[in-house]
């Protein structure tokens, strides 16, 4: 009988590499395919301020003008009435007349939403823009 004291060799298990890459490269490719890549959607536009010089501005800024809306749905420009249809041509004349003409709107608590349509598609006919028209609210006993 005869002891062979050397350990047996086994044989190292040959792992294909070429194939694993060929699987990575197929896995890179479905994975980018399928992935969807979304635009930062920006929530709010803001425009911020600009200062030349910390302090002071070039010059005062001009009250604006209001459109008023009362309790009865009567409106007024600037403190005079004038009829809802004929509001555009008014915006149009008070733009030529002041082309820095800034604009509130002031409305009732119980204005209905058509007089509002109203306005804001007078507003648009004449130049103005909605946004740049704030809004305010007028509360019962307020003036």
């Amino acid at each position: 009988m005869q002891l062979n004291l050397r350990p047996r060799r086994r044989p190292v298990p040959a792992i294909p590499i070429v194939s694993l890459i060929d699987i990575m490269v197929i896995l890179l490719i479905f994975f980018i395919a399928t992935t969807t890549f979304r635009e930062k959607k920006v929530q709010m536009k803001i425009n911020l301020p600009q200062s030349q010089t910390m302090g002071g501005t070039e010059a005062a800024e001009e009250a604006r003008k209001t459109i008023t809306v009362t309790p009865n749905k009567e409106l007024f420009l600037d403190g005079s009435p004038v009829n809802v249809d004929k509001l555009a041509a008014e915006l149009k004349s008070l733009r030529a007349a002041n082309p820095k003409a800034k604009l509130e709107l002031q409305a009732d608590t119980e204005t209905p939403l058509g007089m509002l349509v109203k306005i804001w598609d007078a507003l648009r006919a004449s130049g103005f823009s909605i946004n740049d028209v704030p809004a305010r609210i007028q509360r019962p006993g307020q003036n």
